[in-house]
């Protein structure tokens, strides 16, 4: 088994490479960000990807999306420091095929990976509610759900407090695509300040 594990963390990467090289046996390769993820992926192929959320540069969410369309065999799951559901929703209508967060267990996530790679889906008990409370008709849509994916990561970085510029670099946009995305995501959630946009984020738990 071959197990890619794109985090920036390096520290994390070291104890996620042990437990998955001594309890699988696995190959495991790493990437620091979005563009050595990529590079990976171009030269080896891999069974599982284990994709972190918050990275420099390109997010997880914003890579998603194009691991699926161009290697579709590999199998993503999607690790968060953050437990809202509404991550593993965009994580799963995505393409991947479980959400875990960081803060679960070892054994979840090699039950996680033995269960992908079977050809299965990994959904915990908490995120099966979740997905079925979306699916029921009469579910109510928190604002920040009603939000694009893109405008969902910029609304993240605003929530922590990262300036416009500091946004545009990350994202790699402009800084007036940043001032036109902000605009969208106050209009959609009925706010007027990014002091409003931030304090809904902590109350939300969207941030660190």
């Amino acid at each position: 088994m071959k197990i890619l594990l794109i985090d920036d963390h390096a520290i994390l990467r070291a104890g996620l490479r042990r437990i998955l090289m001594e309890d699988l046996g696995a190959q495991v390769g790493e990437a620091a960000d979005a563009d050595q993820a990529m590079v990976q992926l171009r030269n080896e192929k891999w069974d599982v990807l284990l994709l972190d959320i918050s990275m420099p540069g390109r997010s997880g969410l914003d890579l998603l999306p194009e691991i699926r369309a161009a290697y579709p065999a590999s199998r993503v799951i999607v690790l968060s420091s953050f437990d809202d559901q509404q991550f593993a929703v965009r994580a799963l209508r995505d393409g991947a095929v479980a959400f875990l967060t960081k803060e679960r267990a070892a054994r979840e996530l090699l039950d996680a990976i033995q269960t992908v790679m079977s050809g299965r889906r990994f959904i915990t008990a908490d995120l099966a509610e979740r997905l079925a409370s979306l699916i029921a008709a009469d579910a109510p849509k928190v604002p920040h759900e009603t939000l694009s994916h893109r405008e969902f990561e910029v609304f993240r970085m605003i929530g922590a407090a990262h300036s416009p510029a500091s946004i545009a670099a990350q994202l790699q946009i402009s800084p007036k695509t940043v001032s036109t995305y902000r605009a969208r995501i106050l209009e959609k959630m009925g706010m007027s300040s990014n002091a409003e946009l931030m304090q809904y984020a902590i109350r939300h738990a969207l941030v660190s």
